[in-house]
């Protein structure tokens, strides 16, 4: 059975070159969270689940590998190693709240694959894929610490404003209208 996604696979370039895939999440994606989440700095894993994780869970690399494509969706890029095997480099990801038009958003992307563009891209894409699946709305937590996320969030201009609850920043920001 194919399952539509609402997301074609495609390459981008990065800024320096480099090319990357990127594709819809898929269950068999797992292992390659494993992998990804290891390659991560402590500073990249903390600032992406807000608390230092050693080794990703069997159960979390499942719960984030499978998705329904609508209410849950996932892009990753991936490249491939010299001997050929496919690893993921980042992640964005959307959780819709449940009847609403509004979606949590994460992104994650590996330190060496960090400040080349790759981000953006990711969360151009899943921006695109929510719009289609009726997301108006993107709301993310980010700790005031992660200022890399912070500046990507404004040089997109979806940072217009951002509340500090709690110690860490609320932002929400409406889907641009597809061009």
């Amino acid at each position: 059975m194919v399952v539509s996604t609402g997301f074609e696979p495609r390459t981008v370039e990065l800024r320096e070159g480099t090319k990357v895939h990127l594709r819809p999440i898929v269950a068999a994606d797992e292992p390659l969270l494993h992998e990804a989440v290891a390659a991560m700095s402590e500073r990249t894993v903390y600032f992406r689940f807000f608390s230092p994780i050693k080794r990703m869970s069997d159960a979390l690399a499942h719960r984030l590998a499978v998705v329904d494509y609508n209410d849950r969706f996932a892009i990753v890029a991936t490249t491939h190693r010299p001997n050929g095997k496919e690893r993921i480099v980042g992640v964005a990801r959307y959780d819709r709240a449940r009847g609403t038009d509004v979606a949590e958003v994460a992104v994650a992307v590996i330190d060496e694959f960090q400040r080349r563009g790759l981000g953006s891209a990711l969360l151009a894409e899943l921006a695109r894929v929510g719009r289609s699946h009726g997301i108006k709305t993107f709301s993310l937590i980010v700790l005031p610490e992660n200022r890399e996320m912070l500046d990507l969030l404004r040089k997109m201009g979806w940072i217009h404003q951002a509340k500090l609850v709690g110690g860490v920043y609320e932002i929400s920001f409406e889907l641009p209208e597809p061009a």
